[in-house]
């Protein structure tokens, strides 16, 4: 271990120690953590490469991913606020990182909720119980999906396909929720989430209405990893030089304060090792022992083209390498179908000769799930008519292997 003592007369200092990555040039990162009085201590020794630090909801722990020897994977590690009793959570033979606490979470077959944490692996969000056990694939989109947050209300929102979704703490319930290319989202405690845009700036949108109250917050610097503060601001790596460092961001002011700057490396993922809110929790219906799941429209026909939709006659579900089957829509727009659980797929529209109208993009749904859709291509922040659609009331149309067509 070693301690740095900085000269901090223009330096902004936490009132809580904070937990940080640093890395120089091709050496292995490693996580430090910085005190009130400026001290810095590593908190990784043992480990050939330590990054992705997280805090718990109380201030007492801390998650992140590391890897013992250079020839190991990337596995989920957590220990005490002040380094001691390091344990590993996850035993996978490919890496695991960018951990997340998740909010509790609770099913009618156990009798308490419990804690666990979410990871990114194999390009897919993963979570397991802080044990290791009750593994989960959350995502199974074809695409890279990074940078998992968890929301006041429990939901976790991460970035995909150059865009931030939504899903549930056991992956039901998979939305759009920005579609503005960002990375690395941060809540703050004024329900507004911060993220870095491709150019290394920041810009936020409020949590009642992401899709519609964009606002950028920063014209110079390169950020990275923002992270909220109990008072509204954020703690953030900034690079103006060669190297990041460690700053204070305002969104309302949007000043940038410095807090640590190490020259020779690149200090970046800063979290304050201080409770924070417990977001709220999470049911689940989600029953592994059942292979399948309902997928439901209520009409087709809303739309944002609406000429487009009306001359749709069959809906097609297809997955990236075959087509799963098709049903006759209902005369109010509507479909139902029996899907395969956890299996991306996308639901296409025909017209009367079979041609291809639209297409969604990739989806799935866990297993049991009964995931619902308005429209298609509807407006995102559409209420849908209080009416019962006509294939709901109906057995679903089978779309699996061996289901009879």
């Amino acid at each position: 271990m070693f301690s740095l003592l900085l000269a901090f007369s223009a330096l902004a200092l936490p009132t809580a120690p904070i937990v940080f990555t640093q890395t120089r040039g091709a050496e292995p990162p490693r996580l430090a953590l910085l005190s009130p009085a400026g001290q810095v201590r590593i908190l990784s020794q043992g480990f050939h490469s330590a990054t992705d630090p997280e805090v718990y909801f109380d201030g007492t722990r801390i998650l992140f991913a590391a890897k013992r020897t250079q020839a190991d994977p990337f596995q989920i590690f957590e220990m005490n606020a002040d380094g001691a009793a390091v344990r590993q959570i996850t035993h996978s033979a490919t890496d695991c990182r960018q951990p997340v606490y998740q909010s509790r979470i609770f099913t009618l077959d156990e009798p308490l909720p419990w804690d666990q944490v979410a990871y990114v692996s194999n390009g897919s969000l993963h979570s397991v119980k802080l044990d290791g056990s009750a593994h989960q694939q959350l995502t199974f989109t074809p695409t890279q999906d990074l940078d998992p947050l968890i929301l006041p209300d429990g939901r976790m929102i991460y970035a995909s396909q150059s865009r931030l979704f939504g899903v549930n703490l056991d992956g039901t319930d998979y939305a759009l929720f920005l579609d503005r290319a960002g990375r690395t989202p941060a809540v703050t405690a004024n329900r507004e989430v911060v993220f870095v845009q491709p150019n290394g700036s920041l810009a936020a949108v409020h949590l009642d209405r992401p899709l519609f109250t964009y606002r950028p917050l920063t014209t110079a610097g390169i950020f990275h990893s923002p992270a909220g503060l109990p008072d509204g601001r954020l703690l953030a790596a900034r690079k103006t030089t060669a190297t990041f460092g460690l700053v204070r961001f305002d969104p309302k002011t949007k000043i940038a304060t410095s807090v640590f700057d190490s020259p020779e490396y690149d200090d970046t993922q800063p979290r304050l090792v201080a409770p924070r809110e417990l977001p709220d929790g999470r049911g689940s219906v989600v029953d592994e022992r059942v292979p399948t799941a309902h997928l439901y429209c209520q009409s087709v026909f809303t739309s944002d083209q609406p000429k487009m939709a009306k001359a749709a006659k069959k809906v097609r579900l297809v997955t990236a390498t075959s087509t799963l089957g098709e049903a006759d829509l209902e005369d109010d727009g509507s479909f139902h179908l029996q899907i395969p659980a956890n299996q991306a797929v996308k639901v296409q529209l025909l017209d009367a000769k079979g041609e291809l109208l639209r297409s969604s993009s990739w989806i799935w749904a866990r297993n049991k799930e009964n995931r619902g859709c308005i429209g298609c291509h509807e407006d995102p922040e559409l209420s849908p008519d209080n009416r019962e659609a006509k294939a709901v009331i109906k057995k679903a149309v089978p779309m699996h292997a061996g289901a009879r067509q």
